[in-house]
């Protein structure tokens, strides 16, 4: 399956000369892509809301998302700028030739200016900006240094020849698709409608109700025995997402968003309204409790419980605090908001709902 052009409402997307796309690639709606721009594998970008702009000769490795803040925020993306395998890009700005290194997530609002590298593994939060030229690390992100034009063009080199950008943590979201294997008893309970996207990858038996989603280049498997999930009604499983159930159950009740890029592994629990951030990764006996959050790129150790209404963050992740009023609504509203795109893709792509 090679490259997929997805028209959204009145929004085509606008493709110039010599862009290239890898398979289970997709562009959808309200989405401009400047020339010579190359897409490899199982790359999303979806603008079914506010605009998403990529300049001249961007290169987008495996499984990069990128995405926007529904109708309040777009994306822009300069010319000749690099991101890296498993990375997402969400509602933000990034200048001319940057460089995004693998498994980083940059969130809302953020802005990146031209020549700044980002290392691997980075989170960059809701706002935050940095100057041209700058070295940047860490969950959250801070500056390491400001680079001059040769060390901006060593970090250039070693990407161009496939190499990562050193940090302290390792990761290849590779390791998480090892062992495949594609169940022979895999079913779709469901009398609702509800969304798979046509290039989502489904082996597991799945009970799922009405107004759920499962979105674009989403891999849902198991390494050992038959395992099931259960998605309640309203819940959704976005972009790039990995799911090996290990053999187990997942249960995913109602509402519950799992964002873009998030990894699940083994049996999990996770309660009403709760919201899993992008990026994240959650090992085996997690519970997470009734309108909690975890933090964007988070690692959950195994069997960790998160009690209702809380925040954890990091790497692991820990108690943060409490969620407030504020976050809870605003938790609630990008909940609905993909109900909402669920039933216009409904109309979008019919044959993909069951």
């Amino acid at each position: 399956m090679t490259l997929t052009i997805i028209k959204y409402l009145n929004y085509s997307p606008y493709l110039d000369e010599k862009v290239s796309g890898g398979n289970n690639s997709v562009i959808i709606g309200n989405s401009f892509i400047g020339s010579s721009s190359s897409l490899h594998d199982n790359v999303v970008i979806r603008g079914d809301g506010k605009k998403i702009h990529i300049g001249n000769n961007c290169i987008f490795k495996n499984r990069a998302t990128i995405h926007v803040a529904a109708k309040i925020q777009g994306t822009e993306i300069g010319s000749n700028s690099f991101i890296d395998e498993y990375s997402i890009i969400h509602a933000c700005k990034l200048g001319n030739n940057t460089i995004i290194g693998k498994n980083t997530v940059i969130m809302d609002g953020s802005i990146v200016e031209q020549n700044s590298v980002i290392k691997d593994n980075s989170l960059v939060s809701p706002g935050k900006k940095f100057a041209p030229f700058s070295l940047i690390a860490g969950s959250p992100a801070k500056l390491i240094k400001k680079m001059n034009e040769k060390e901006y063009l060593y970090y250039k080199d070693l990407v161009s020849k496939n190499n990562p950008i050193p940090s302290e943590n390792s990761f290849d979201y590779r390791e998480y698709l090892k062992g495949k294997k594609v169940s022979t008893e895999y079913k779709l309970k469901s009398s609702h409608k509800v969304f798979i996207a046509p290039d989502a990858e489904v082996f597991q038996s799945i009970k799922m109700e009405a107004n759920s989603s499962i979105w674009f280049s989403v891999n849902i498997f198991s390494s050992k025995k038959n395992g099931k999930i259960i998605l309640g009604e309203g819940s959704n499983i976005q972009d790039n997402s990995i799911i090996n159930t290990l053999g187990e159950e997942i249960v995913i009740e109602k509402r519950v968003t799992i964002g873009h890029n998030v990894i699940l592994l083994g049996s999990q629990n996770i309660k009403n309204d709760a919201v899993i951030g992008m990026g994240s990764i959650l090992e085996s006996n997690c519970i997470i409790g009734n309108n909690s959050f975890i933090g964007a790129n988070s690692y959950v150790k195994s069997g960790t419980v998160v009690p209702d209404n809380t925040i954890f963050a990091g790497k692991p992740a820990k108690y943060f605090r409490k969620v407030n009023k504020n976050e809870s609504l605003f938790f609630k509203q990008g909940q609905k908001i993909y109900e909402n795109l669920s039933k216009e893709y409904n109309q979008l792509l019919p044959h993909n709902f069951y």
